[in-house]
């Protein structure tokens, strides 16, 4: 039973700090913002407003299916901390009203943690127990089917229950699936109805759509970002409005869950969007995904509704394959991967990027260019061979990507790619009309020319005739690199060397190859590596499941720029034998 005064978040809170070893450090980054906002004198945290949720959670839910089945919903502390942290954050908006600080909550728990009750719960307490009148809530998912897996139990939880069952009609369409749920009840001589919609593709528009409370789950597997950009844009009008969004890690890197919880991550780390509140249970940095330590870190129902003979027989089938290790990566440890079939592990990447560069104008460099279609991305790299804060060599790689304008908000749809936001921040170039424009692109080039020592251009030969005749007029040497084994194997060994020697920048570990453009992270992602009859490797455009124009690029002007740094190659076989395949 909820006591109406006791904060259910400090004493979750106190457990996490009474015994860090036990949790994540993400979860330790949510609970280091939490004590941050209790000193803040513009918000405060209302404990009535948190319990009533939880009250109302407690008392009236109860499970539909499994063991518990008919039982009350008793929630863990972790998830008291969640509903209390979203519903207890207060603040006076422009006409004096207190309302929620936070509008946006994010949770990211392995499979079978209790995810669906942390995204139904809100709804059904927003439709019978906030007293709010014509609350539209919304049900989305990758497909309809999917979005079943959260509506189904939602509409058993009400039809099971004696409290909440009076008033409400459920409709049905084929194989008995949920189309939505109606609350109608009368009021002071008013008749009000609170819904519940499962949404379908058909319906991705906002036309009509009024969200009090939007309900995305499994993100991680979402490739469309048009149907959640489109409900939250349609809350407009709202006083209070909630956006729930609960998934598993995936295994696309171009997927909008990689997208939301990037900035999530972004958000619980600096604190930076009070409307945001993350929660991410995923292991620490240099895991070892066969310490059952780590298991238990991550998943925070274990032996409440996570069973640890399941994941013992999961770990088996994990160690005979590596699409079995991605599935049981993503699924039990909540690590997002890549495509089994790509070639390198995302945490690893990672590591490249950094927010500055630092002073690189006038450094010696390489440009390598990969012009690919001209009504598509383009990417002219530029790699800097330079040191780290030891004296070690590292490769800096500073890139611009070029991308018609024409058709660009359906690419970023397609690919969950913002093309538009990293133009304003200076890492994509946006070519008016329908082509790349060539003039552009030797115009960075010819800026590059004019601030670097720039001793070479290397470039793909398909595609540029007309744009080395301009640069061969710089005075600077231009050498053909084509997409073969036999030329692209070199450097792509040495880019692995560089992405698992460890450097310090700026105080912090990174790999030894650097690059403050995230695309180049998302090509490398995204990159199916070939090899030939003498084993020698390529980037495969064909084959990868999405651009990797950054990442060949880069390995183009690497051609010329792995002579340069001062790495001994001994030791390579071992090196490559330590990445993960």
């Amino acid at each position: 039973m909820i006591d109406f005064e006791t904060n259910y978040a400090d004493i979750f809170a106190e457990q996490v700090e009474a015994d860090p070893k036990l949790y994540p450090d993400s979860v330790k980054l949510t609970i280091k913002r939490y004590r941050k906002w209790q000193k803040r004198k513009d918000i405060w945290f209302d404990v009535e407003k948190a319990n009533a949720m939880l009250f109302f959670t407690e008392t009236f839910i109860k499970h539909a299916k499994g063991k518990w089945a008919g039982q009350p919903l008793i929630l863990e502390p972790w998830q008291r901390f969640f509903f209390a942290n979203v519903y207890g954050w207060q603040k006076y908006n422009a006409d004096g009203k207190a309302v929620r600080v936070i509008r946006t909550t994010y949770l990211q728990v392995p499979k079978k943690n209790g995810k669906t009750i942390m995204g139904g719960s809100p709804v059904i307490y927003g439709m019978y127990g906030e007293g709010v009148k014509g609350a539209e809530c919304y049900i989305s998912a990758n497909t309809f089917d999917q979005a079943q897996n959260a509506a189904g139990p939602l509409a058993l939880t009400i039809e099971n229950s004696p409290d909440l069952r009076p008033g409400t009609r459920i409709y049905r369409g084929k194989e008995d699936t949920v189309r939505s749920v109606k609350y109608i009840f009368v009021e002071d001589g008013f008749k009000y109805a609170n819904t519940a919609i499962v949404l379908t593709r058909d319906n991705a528009g906002n036309e009509g759509k009024n969200p009090y409370i939007n309900y995305f789950d499994e993100v991680h597997a979402q490739m469309d970002r048009e149907q959640y950009d489109n409900l939250r844009s349609a809350q407009v009008a709202q006083d209070e409005p909630l956006n729930i969004i609960t998934s598993t890690a995936g295994k696309q890197s171009g997927s909008l869950g990689s997208q939301v919880y990037a900035y999530a991550k972004e958000v619980i780390k600096n604190d930076n969007d009070d409307s945001w509140f993350g929660m991410v249970y995923e292991p620490n940095k240099k895991f070892d995904w066969e310490d059952r330590k780590v298991w238990f870190m991550v998943n925070p129902n274990m032996g409440v509704s996570v069973n640890m003979e399941f994941l013992e027989n999961a770990f088996k089938e994990a160690k005979q394959n590596s699409f079995n290790k991605a599935e049981f990566m993503s699924k039990h440890l909540d690590v997002f991967v890549n495509y089994a079939e790509t070639y390198f592990e995302k945490d690893q990447l990672e590591k490249m990027l950094v927010d500055d560069l630092g002073n690189i104008l006038g450094e010696t460099a390489v440009i390598g260019v990969d012009l690919s279609r001209r009504t598509d991305l383009t990417c002219v790299d530029i790699n800097i061979p330079s040191f780290d804060d030891n004296g070690d060599p590292i490769l800096k790689v500073k890139q611009m990507y070029f991308i018609p304008e024409f058709g660009i908000e359906e690419k970023e749809q397609q690919r969950n790619v913002p093309y538009r936001a990293l133009a304003e921040k200076g890492f994509v170039t946006l070519c008016p009309g329908k082509t790349v424009d060539e003039d552009l692109v030797s115009e960075y080039v010819e800026w590059a020319f004019e601030n670097f020592n720039l001793v070479q251009i290397n470039y793909d030969p398909a595609l540029a005739e007309k744009l080395v005749e301009r640069w061969d007029m710089l005075g600077v040497t231009t050498v053909e690199v084509p997409q073969y084994p036999t030329h692209m194997n070199e450097p792509f060994d040495d880019f692995e060397i560089l992405l698992l020697r460890e450097s310090v920048i700026n105080g912090e570990e990174r790999a030894a190859i650097v690059t403050d453009n995230p695309l180049l992270i998302f090509c490398a992602e995204n990159a199916k590596i070939i090899t030939n009859i003498n084993n020698l490797k390529t980037p495969s455009k064909r084959k990868s499941p999405e651009h990797i124009d950054g990442f060949v690029a880069c390995l183009i002007a690497h051609k010329e720029t792995l002579n340069m740094m001062e790495i001994s190659i001994e030791g390579m076989d071992e090196l490559i034998g330590n990445i993960y395949r």
